[in-house]
């Protein structure tokens, strides 16, 4: 099990940040990404876990990937959220097919998130795992920054969530447009 350590940010002016973060120095180039998720739940509760669609490539026109099945232990403090994962995947053929036997044995789809933008890898910190950064438009929220670090020790939590708040004033976001709810809380109220 890994402990991922991530924030996300509001973003009104994604062009201009994607321009600053390609400036830095260790920056690993962007990779367009697509991800369509489908949070599942049993009814009237909150939901288990996510079935993720994910596609990767140089462009948007060239395109590939996989289906992603997670279950986090959440835990959100200060808007940076310090998970637990149980995670594997699959090939993208059987996304169907698992969405069909997860119907069938009582979930529901609590909610559906579209994500689309560009990742990138960067080294920020010798004692940490790379820095993953996404800038990425959600269908029906907008634009976010978002930052992880994912640890294999729980006791490097507390220096990476001081480092995600460092690497987020250094891209010039104030922690003010830090977003503390969930995105799947995000959508369901829109619902």
């Amino acid at each position: 099990m890994s402990y991922e350590v991530e924030l996300k940010a509001h973003v009104d002016d994604p062009i201009t940040l994607m321009h600053d973060i390609e400036q830095h120095t260790g920056i690993v180039d962007a990779c367009c990404e697509e991800k369509d998720d489908i949070y599942y739940a049993l009814l009237g509760d909150e939901p288990l876990f996510r079935l993720r669609m994910e596609r990767f490539g140089p462009s948007f026109h060239e395109l590939s990937g996989n289906v992603r099945f997670t279950r986090k232990y959440k835990n959100l403090k200060g808007g940076i959220e310090v998970n637990e994962e149980v995670e594997f995947l699959t090939s993208s053929d059987q996304a169907e097919q698992a969405h069909a036997f997860f119907l069938s044995l009582g979930y529901q789809v609590y909610i559906r998130k579209t994500k689309r933008g560009y990742s990138y890898e960067w080294k920020v910190d010798e004692t940490l795992s790379a820095l993953h950064i996404e800038l990425v438009e959600i269908a029906s929220l907008g634009w976010f920054l978002e930052m992880e670090f994912v640890l294999e020790a729980e006791e490097q939590v507390p220096y990476a969530r001081t480092r995600l708040l460092e690497v987020l004033s250094l891209l010039g976001v104030p922690q003010e447009r830090i977003e503390e709810r969930y995105y799947m809380h995000l959508l369901k109220e829109l619902s």
